[in-house]
């Protein structure tokens, strides 16, 4: 393979390309070989780790084979290089689609995913029509015979299957509107067991339920659950490698299928023959947000899922007693979402519509700034984080060595290992204040990119716009994961296992004393998933964690396969404590003990933070949902292909999130919440940054509002009289914010240091009252082109001294805070003469580069011209 088609696609997936370069240069121009230098980081581990590798060479030696296994999982190697075995697989043939050509039965393949559970082998024509008749004799009970007393039915399919004792109050109400025969748009938070809604109807009935998901991940996820249930699943889509799951399974043979959008639009006529035979219960439309082109995850496949409602209705299917109900269900859908839902999926105009409250009162929601994207941010940002993962992990080495001691019961060996112990557990407990070199920089530049590295400036700006997220992380194919197997048969859990049931917690939503106590409660343990916004700083920030010893890996859509299935496997396992991902991960994870959601960086809609922040604490315990976010820049979009019409939606989502980091006077989980269009009863949530600290002192900030409005009334009204006059250029440009700034820094003394960010803050609070709004009718994040409105003219013109009492936003606290600018030459000569201004200053200049050598441009005489020629001859 061509050498920079391999460091196109590695710097498409986010490596550095020195780091690129010097695989390439190690293993060849093979990408496989390539990923598998890159990702083992043992094979560039530091001195210091090499030497604690070497220590735990001879602790073993000393502790005997037992010590040397224990001792082994701790040796300093980084967690990623442990994944070289399943990108190994990427290199090998796939497996041709026919079941004849397979390495290993799929028998094999499934029981080893499913932990041994029992599962359907491939069968033949007549044993096929054998086993439909068996799953449709095997249905629980027909339509007709729920009757009355389904809820006790429900009851105890619940205990028998799930475990929980109860359904809960929405929960009971999708299931009634799904008895009634209605359409139903479920909004349930995430982790509030929306699942049971549509997993139900398939036991109670007999018939199957035909569930559309958008992720491989999420239908893996959920079907490996429903076989230890004890309910039979499978799921269909373009990374199924059996075709006769697809054959069995509209053939009836499952209760409950899963299937991507974009493939159930090939099996409208095998499912309509289904619905004939065994019968379909019921349509459901998991991540249903993703069908509104004004929601955060537009998705055009799902746009098409109209054709459920005109394919199985009454009118085209004469067996039918009714239309086949359809069940819409998202943790997030704002009003104008669910809008566009029902009409998009021909709803019903009697679709009921059940909701539940948007508040997670075990959810601590923090803002703080960070420039995000330089190394000495990381060191700043994720201190405790080292801090707190590297204790567990002494911690946890500690306890196996002593039981491992204990189990020799050798007093040298005991010594051996206490005498070795610091240094064993070098790498975690190394401080992340003295990491030097490659680790952090103390300077705050950004973190270098492919443009630095000799790419030319053409190929540069390519390449950067790759490595940014775009469509191929925002909506993943279906057979991202490369999941193996498909199909899965219930087998009910062992009689007595509770492992099922959910602990008892307190009622926080309506328990003000309770969530007070979480204000400061510490958390458990459990896993970090850090989100980025580019795929590049999902591998420079899991590559800096596990400088520290903590297992972090990277997660983006370029990564290989196989690694994203490993990385999935081990989240799932409690094996990995940090995962660094794009927004490729995540949609539908179901994992209770997630104790920490850091977003790095802006995300792009209040939406999609809601969603991903909601994949923590889903046990009811307390957790962190963290924004780093650089409060003084304004955020942008990223990449992606959009419409105009959905560019400009995507800018007011952009802006809302905007607006949430830089409030400082409202609970955060109210603004969340009434985001959503849902009435916050209680006062506050006492337990996120603002209602922990309080609101910041209330100012009156009449006077500089005077100022500014009079200053936008005049420059707007000059350039309505030179637009008038036909004049071009920048003489007829609008005048933005900052040329507005600059104009009253020279027109009013006492603002002549005051500082840009600061005004860009009350611009905005100026806008939120209706005193100015944007002058050229373009929605934008920040306001640019300020024009006073009617309202903000008769302030002008009124002589009433009325106070403009407003809390100051987050950018106008950070300009308070930093340092302040000079507002002349001689004012900052004037600080030189004292020591300590000299000293910081001195401190924080930079040192010095050593000046490069200039080559000499002195050029030979051109003895072809007269001037060429006299030249040569006075040089002599």
């Amino acid at each position: 393979m061509d050498p920079d088609q391999v460091v196109a696609e590695l710097v498409g997936m986010g490596f550095e390309l020195s780091d690129i370069t010097n695989a390439v240069e190690v293993v060849g121009p093979s990408i496989d070989s390539a990923i598998d230098y890159l990702l083992d980081d043992s094979r560039r581990n530091t001195a210091s780790a090499s030497t604690s590798i070497a220590c735990f060479t001879s602790c073993a030696d000393m502790l005997g084979k037992r010590g040397s296994s224990s001792s082994s999982c701790s040796a300093g190697k980084i967690w990623q290089s442990s994944i070289n075995e399943f990108t190994q697989s990427a290199s090998r043939p796939k497996r041709s689609k026919t079941m004849n050509n397979l390495n290993m039965s799929q028998s094999e393949v499934l029981q080893r995913d499913t932990g041994g559970q029992n599962v359907h082998p491939p069968l033949e024509d007549s044993d096929l029509h054998v086993a439909t008749e068996k799953a449709v004799s095997s249905s629980y009970c027909k339509d007709e015979d729920i009757g009355p007393d389904w809820q006790k039915k429900v009851k105890t399919l619940l205990q028998k299957h799930f475990g929980f004792p109860l359904l809960k109050d929405f929960q009971k109400d999708a299931l009634e509107a799904w008895l009634s025969h209605q359409d139903c748009l479920v909004l349930a938070a995430t982790g509030s067991g929306k699942f049971l809604c549509f997993q139900i109807p398939a036991l109670l009935t007999g018939k199957v339920v035909i569930v559309i998901s958008p992720l491989i991940s999420l239908m893996h996820d959920q079907c490996l659950k429903l076989a230890k249930h004890g309910v039979s699943a499978c799921f269909l889509g373009s990374g199924q490698t059996d075709r006769s799951v697809e054959q069995k399974a509209m053939a009836g043979m499952y209760s409950i299928i899963y299937v991507c959008p974009e493939t159930i639009l090939r099996l409208i006529k095998p499912l309509q023959s289904l619905a004939e035979s065994r019968g379909i219960a019921l349509f459901a439309v998991d991540e249903v947000h993703c069908v509104s082109k004004w929601g955060h995850d537009f998705r055009p496949d799902y746009r098409r899922l109209s054709v459920l409602r005109e394919s199985f209705r009454m009118d085209t299917m004469k067996f039918l007693k009714f239309d086949i109900p359809i069940m819409a269900l998202t943790a997030t859908a704002t009003t104008c979402v669910r809008e566009d839902i029902l009409q998009s999926l021909h709803m019903s105009k009697a679709t009921k519509i059940v909701l539940t409250s948007f508040f997670r009162p075990n959810l601590r929601f923090l803002v703080k700034h960070s420039k995000t994207s330089s190394l000495a941010s990381y060191k700043k940002d994720f201190h405790d984080l080292i801090s707190i993962y590297s204790r567990k992990g002494k911690s946890s080495l500690k306890n196996k060595l002593m039981s491992t001691n204990l189990e020799e019961n050798s007093e040298s060996s005991d010594n051996a290992s206490n005498g070795c112990m610091d240094e064993c557990t070098g790498i975690n407990e190394v401080n992340v204040d003295d990491v030097e070199g490659d680790a952090v920089s103390d300077s705050d530049n950004e973190v270098s990119s492919p443009g630095r590295y000799g790419l030319d400036s053409l190929k540069d700006r390519q390449l950067s716009v790759e490595y940014l997220e775009d469509e191929c992380d925002v909506v993943q194919d279906v057979d991202d994961l490369d999941v193996s197997c498909g199909e899965f048969s219930g087998k009910l859990p062992l009689k007595g296992c509770s492992g099922f049931l959910l602990h008892k917690t307190p009622d926080l939503a309506n328990d003000p004393e309770e969530r007070a106590k979480l204000r400061h409660k510490p958390l458990e343990d459990g896993p970090t998933i850090i989100y980025a916004p580019t795929r590049k700083e999902t591998l420079s920030i899991s590559k800096f964690l596990s400088k520290f010893g903590i297992k972090a890996a990277a997660y983006n859509a370029k990564l290989p396969k196989s690694h994203l299935r490993q990385v999935h496997k081990e989240f799932h396992e409690n094996t990995l404590q940090v995962i660094v991902a794009t927004i490729a991960f995540g949609m539908g994870i179901d994992k209770l003990n997630v104790r920490r959601i850091i977003h790095y960086g802006w995300p792009q809609s209040l939406e999609a933070y809601y969603q991903e922040a909601g994949r923590a604490g889903r046990d009811g315990k307390v957790a962190e949902c963290v924004l780093y976010a650089n409060l003084s820049r304004t955020p942008t979009l990223l990449p992606s292909q959009r419409s105009e019409e959905q560019t400009k939606q995507a800018y007011k989502m952009l802006s809302d999130c905007f607006r949430y980091g830089m409030n400082t006077s409202c609970c955060r989980a109210k603004t969340l919440v009434e985001y959503f269009g849902e009435h916050f009863l209680l006062e506050k949530c006492l337990v996120c940054d603002i209602c922990i600290k309080g609101p910041p002192e209330r100012q009156n900030l009449k006077a500089e509002a005077m100022i500014f409005l009079q200053v936008v009334s005049t420059h707007c009204r000059n350039f309505a009289d030179i637009s008038y006059g036909g004049y071009e250029g920048r003489l007829g440009e609008r005048p933005n914010i900052k040329a507005l700034v600059s104009r009253i820094r020279e027109q009013y003394q006492q603002f002549s240091a005051s500082d840009l960010l600061w005004w860009r803050g009350l611009a905005r609070l100026l806008e939120v009252e209706g005193f100015i709004r944007e002058g050229d009718d373009m929605t934008r994040v920040q306001i640019k082109y300020p024009e006073v409105t009617e309202r903000g003219r008769q302030v002008l013109s009124s002589e009433t001294e009325q106070p403009f009492h407003v809390y100051p936003e987050a950018d106008m606290l950070l300009s308070m805070t930093s340092p302040k600018s000079f507002s002349s030459f001689a004012e900052w000569g004037k600080g030189w003469a004292d020591p300590e201004i000299r000293r910081q200053r001195l401190q924080r200049k930079r040192a010095w580069k050593s000046p490069r050598k200039r080559k000499s441009r002195k050029r030979q005489p051109d003895s072809n011209t007269v001037r060429g020629r006299l030249t040569a001859k006075l040089s002599k």
